[in-house]
């Protein structure tokens, strides 16, 4: 039996309830015995555990009551097939167990196997079979302290399908929950396991479809769906050989109060880089120049009344306000004058906090929080928004009626029907202007023709994946400016 491994997610994903309830009946349609399946789901992992650990001396598998843990006993199985040292720590009574999970230990355990009741703080990997995809809330107590006990140990850990503590629909992590370096997620890709706080406990995301996977996508309506890269570039409208400028889009940026010119010039350069035809920036009249210094591209517009924007707005294809704004007299002053705009206004920044204290009803807005800026808009913690980012976001897009970026790890774009998750990324961008250059290029994006949902979605895919690339030249220092030359070979 060659089981599929690989890290190439698929394009869905699913809550935990889906696949718990349709796994079996899939397996049965495709005549697939429950417990070849598990077979299969622990040969993946237990190929993962070789590819990676091959020379390891001694592993532990720390088991649980579950089917979970029937893979885990299976792991152990293929382990002293190939004469491994190998133990698994039952956290459950095994008397108690029913089912797969029985039978899976008895077949390790007339293989020779050994079940101990204590953590081997000498083995040189762990696997994770403690909790399934079952798990929600809080964790008990034994539960919390095996988990804590293993991450203390600072050894490698590969996680059966999810890692325990882990809430596979909303991505809430417990208290405690595994720190895996590797993560193997069966059949159907389960949405917890990829935004958010998550993605820290998952580690590098491994996906075997045992087979199923096709089928399982056409009979079960997937919750979620991740960016497709290749076919929202394909998208992106033809640059004709006799284009000009104002046939590629006019787009107008609002911010740069006195103290924060940086980020406004940000938004605006990122723009330009995208491919929009024209940009203009309206900013503080003491922050003109330092706009336009060194970036005489940009048309770079002094504002001291919310009149003055007006004829700006008229002109423009795409409005961005927020970055750099502030939330001063000026900067109220400034937003007020897009309260009756009629087209497309991207939020950002301060400018989600003024549409948090004031809300206002747009024909089309996109708006582009963090977790911080989120909890403002919809009124409740930002540890609440983590809890489950994906309810957040679908709030955001519908209390709104806009479209929703939720930024972070595992990035969440949503309008009031659909939600999409963004896989790029890389923890480099937590540095200064990341969030301004994603408005820019957001903008550049539909300036140029593309759809609002899918400019969104195929500009936080490019911004991550510029970073991915940047990176290459070390985690910590990258500048959003780093970010540029990157930007223009993505969208070319």
């Amino acid at each position: 039996m060659t089981p599929e491994l690989t890290t190439n997610l698929p394009q869905f994903a699913y809550s935990a309830q889906q696949v718990k309830d349709n796994e079996a009946i899939v397996a049965s349609q495709q005549n697939v015995d429950m417990y070849a399946l598990m077979q299969q789901a622990a040969a993946s992992v237990f190929q993962l555990l070789m590819l990676k650990y091959g020379n390891c001396d001694k592993v532990q598998v720390i088991a649980g009551g579950g089917n979970n843990g029937g893979d885990g006993y299976w792991v152990a199985n293929y382990a002293l097939q190939h004469e491994l040292d190998v133990t698994v720590f039952s956290v459950k009574d095994v008397n108690q167990l029913t089912g797969d999970a029985k039978r899976a230990y008895l077949d390790y355990l007339n293989r020779g196997g050994e079940v101990v009741d204590c953590l081997d703080t000498s083995a040189d990997v762990y696997i994770d079979a403690l909790l399934g995809i079952g798990f929600c809330g809080a964790l008990s107590g034994e539960y919390a302290d095996v988990i804590n006990h293993i991450n203390q140990q600072h050894k490698p850990i590969i996680a059966v399908d999810l890692p325990s503590g882990l809430n596979a629909t909303t991505g809430e992590v417990a208290k405690a929950c595994i720190n895996a370096n590797y993560t193997v997620s069966f059949i159907a890709l389960k949405q917890g396991l990829l935004s958010g706080n998550a993605k820290q406990h998952v580690g590098n995301l491994y996906f075997a479809g045992l087979g199923l996977a096709d089928a399982f996508t056409e009979y079960v309506t997937p919750l979620s769906q991740l960016v497709n890269y290749d076919a929202l570039k394909a998208s992106l409208p033809v640059r004709h050989i006799n284009s000009y400028k104002q046939q590629l889009g006019h787009v107008l940026l609002i911010g740069g109060d006195k103290p924060m010119p940086g980020a406004i010039r940000i938004a605006a350069e990122s723009c330009l880089r995208t491919g929009a035809g024209l940009v203009s920036v309206a900013t503080h009249p003491e922050n003109r120049a330092i706009v336009v210094q060194g970036r005489y591209e940009l048309m770079v517009h002094a504002v001291e009344h919310a009149t003055e924007l007006e004829p700006l707005i008229e002109k423009a294809d795409v409005c961005v306000i927020g970055p750099g704004l502030g939330q001063s007299n000026w900067s109220k002053t400034v937003w007020q004058a897009i309260e009756k705009v009629n087209k497309l206004i991207i939020i950002d920044a301060d400018g989600l906090n003024l549409l948090a204290q004031k809300p206002i009803n747009l024909a089309q807005m996109i708006i582009t929080p963090h977790s911080g800026e989120a909890s403002r808009l919809l009124g409740i913690s930002s540890s609440e928004i983590e809890l489950n980012r994906f309810d957040s976001v679908s709030k955001l897009a519908k209390q709104f009626n806009a479209i929703a970026l939720l930024k972070g790890a595992g990035s969440l774009v949503a309008n009031s029907h659909q939600t999409v998750i963004n896989t790029s990324g890389s923890v480099s961008m937590a540095s200064a202007g990341m969030g301004d250059c994603l408005s820019g290029i957001i903008a550049g994006l539909i300036a140029q023709g593309m759809p609002n949902f899918e400019a969104v979605q195929l500009a936080v895919n490019i911004h991550g994946r510029a970073a991915e690339i940047a990176e290459q030249q070390g985690k910590r220092g990258m500048l959003v400016s780093d970010l540029y030359p990157l930007i223009r070979k993505l969208v070319d």
